[in-house]
């Protein structure tokens, strides 16, 4: 039956090649959509790692133009610190933290390290105080978090993601080593050491951009802005005092009580500039920065693929159902001899819905042979090969559905013609 097939479509091979390239087209258009929707909804499933609900978002800007000196920085720690206090008096706040680059936004801080047996692993890094897990009910799933105790230590305290400590310690526990870091090549002999990484704790996840970020590797480093305040100034021909690892925040994280309205907005900022009156501030909820930054990164430029693959399946649905039933109005003499012979109709609609499926399985052959380099060429960025994989078989199954509904109605009316119309030909 598909040799038969086959040579009836090779008989008529201009016009079906015609179908098959329309077919072809929409396979590639809809792997797409489908690849970018499956990978959106397979990241969706994972942790998120900390929650948004009921945290104020609190954008820190300070005015970069002064001349950064040791003075100049330690000040400005130290004012950082009292917006955080003053925060924290108010009534409606339940607990505050402090992060240098904010969750739904587009800021990174991209960086690798190279572990001591030659392996380069790459992740996404950030700051936090002491009480941004408290805030943001960060999961932790080993050890704990940063606290006062890690203060003067000979190394700095971080916490990894738990995709990222199997990568480095594998089945190993991680809380409480050094991070195997291997020395810098490129250090000058006459420059200090870098600061050994200690693992205080191990999160569950913290994935910044959101739910449909795909999951990797995350190391936070503790911001110490209360020891950088208080830290001694340098003393010209004096030791250089122990380095303190913090850098200002650029976003407070507050978790507020139930119940806040908007109109702790206008107070609370009011309160933060009255301590710093040149620096500035935007407060939103942070379930407003979500959503705003899921839609702008994620969800509208899906959508826009979707509507523009939408508007293309339509024209080659339209278009397929019209060259299927220009097809079927050439072949009056061929069905209406097969209806004179005793096929009845149900095998005329099966023989032309075989014929379309055949078609669509052509093009779906040559689809996948050119969709298969894909992977090979290194293009599929954070996609993994299974999510690819089952896009694929998503895109196929789509475009079965499609191309057997654009056949209907040509199938129909194939059923339709009399014997008595391949006899007027004869």
């Amino acid at each position: 039956m598909a040799l038969h097939l086959l040579k009836l479509i090779w008989n008529r091979k201009r016009a079906n090649f015609l179908i098959i390239t329309e077919i072809l087209l929409s396979f590639l258009v809809l792997a797409a959509v489908t690849t970018v929707a499956v990978h959106y909804w397979r990241n969706y499933q994972a942790p998120l790692g900390f929650s948004y609900e009921r945290i104020w978002d609190v954008h820190v800007r300070v005015p970069r133009g002064i001349e950064s000196t040791p003075e100049v920085d330690r000040e400005r720690y130290a004012r950082m610190q009292r917006l955080v206090e003053t925060a924290r008096q108010m009534p409606e706040v339940e607990s505050i933290g402090h992060l240098q680059m904010g969750t739904f936004r587009n800021w990174q801080w991209n960086s690798d390290i190279r572990l001591k047996d030659g392996r380069q692993v790459d992740f996404n890094g950030n700051r936090a105080d002491d009480e941004l897990a408290r805030t943001l009910s960060i999961t932790l799933v080993e050890g704990r978090w940063f606290s006062r105790e890690d203060t003067g230590q000979h190394w700095d305290a971080i916490v990894l993601n738990r995709r990222m400590a199997r990568e480095v310690f594998g089945d190993a526990p991680a809380a409480g080593q050094i991070l195997p870091v291997a020395p810098n090549p490129r250090r000058a002999s006459n420059s200090p050491p870098d600061r050994p990484q200690r693992v205080v704790g191990v999160i569950e996840d913290f994935r910044q951009f959101g739910e449909y970020s795909t999951p990797g590797n995350y190391m936070i480093t503790r911001n110490d802005i209360i020891s950088a305040a208080a830290a001694p100034l340098p003393v010209p021909g004096a030791a250089t005092p122990s380095a303190v690892s913090a850098e200002l925040p650029g976003i407070l994280a507050i978790r507020v009580r139930p119940g806040v309205t908007a109109e702790f907005e206008e107070r609370l900022v009011k309160a933060l500039h009255a301590q710093a009156p040149d620096w500035s501030f935007s407060m939103k909820p942070t379930e407003d920065v979500r959503a705003e930054y899921l839609r702008n990164n994620y969800l509208t430029p899906l959508m826009i693929l979707a509507l523009l693959a939408g508007f293309l399946l339509l024209m080659v649905a339209l278009g397929l159902s019209g060259v299927l039933w220009q097809n079927v109005t050439q072949r009056i003499r061929e069905l209406g001899l097969r209806r004179a012979k005793g096929a009845d109709r149900a095998r005329i609609k099966r023989q032309i819905f075989l014929e379309i499926a055949l078609m669509t399985g052509i093009a779906m052959a040559v689809g996948g042979l050119l969709l298969a380099q894909v992977p090979m060429l290194g293009w599929l960025g954070p996609i993994s090969g299974p999510v690819y994989a089952a896009s694929l078989l998503v895109a196929g199954s789509l475009l079965f559905v499609l191309t057997s509904f654009c056949g209907w109605y040509p199938s129909l009316l194939a059923t339709r013609i009399p014997p008595a119309e391949a006899l007027r030909y004869e």
